[in-house]
């Protein structure tokens, strides 16, 4: 069996949660994998994305789930909260370890109908084989203005942040 480059196993996760495929979710994270929202306007210009991505950027963290677990009982909550889940305009970039994916969310909430568009651009840090961390800048603002309640460990996440503006935690 071979090993999965980073690009593909990034590719493999974003085919997942837009299929709301919580298992093959599941089977491309590492246990101990780390997911940080990170508050970014720049997610939304080319020359913001191109900064993101090559690291010159960064954000604030706004919530950080830990362990596949956590990331799992998220990604189930937003399954649940958007119908459909897609992303649109997929541009991808890789380095030895890690790759970047850029996209524009073109999603509904479920509850309310309402459409919900965001800029994203996610870094996918491999190792062994595995995701191991997760760097999502979008606007979370945007997002938070949905008025969609957390599920319990989206809070746990946000809780986790807070901690993160008196002992900083980088953002890649």
């Amino acid at each position: 069996m071979t090993t999965p480059d980073p690009l593909a196993l990034a590719q493999r996760f974003v085919r997942a949660v837009e299929a709301k495929d919580l298992r093959a979710v599941s089977d491309v994270l590492a246990p101990d994998v780390r997911q940080l929202f990170l508050q970014s306007g720049k997610a939304g210009t080319p020359e913001g994305v191109a900064e993101l991505i090559s690291g010159r950027g960064r954000g604030f963290c706004v919530a950080h789930l830990k362990g596949r677990d956590e990331v799992l009982a998220y990604t189930e909550g937003i399954f649940a909260k958007f119908d459909p889940l897609v992303w649109r305009d997929h541009r991808w970039s890789a380095t030895e370890g890690a790759a970047c994916f850029a996209a524009t969310g073109d999603m509904v909430v479920a509850r309310t109908g309402k459409p919900y568009r965001n800029h994203y651009v996610i870094r996918f840090d491999v190792a062994d084989g595995l995701i191991t961390r997760m760097s999502e800048h979008g606007d979370a603002l945007r997002y938070a203005g949905l008025g969609v309640r957390p599920n319990a460990a989206e809070f746990r996440a946000l809780l986790r942040a807070l901690g993160h503006a008196v002992t900083p935690f980088r953002s890649r």
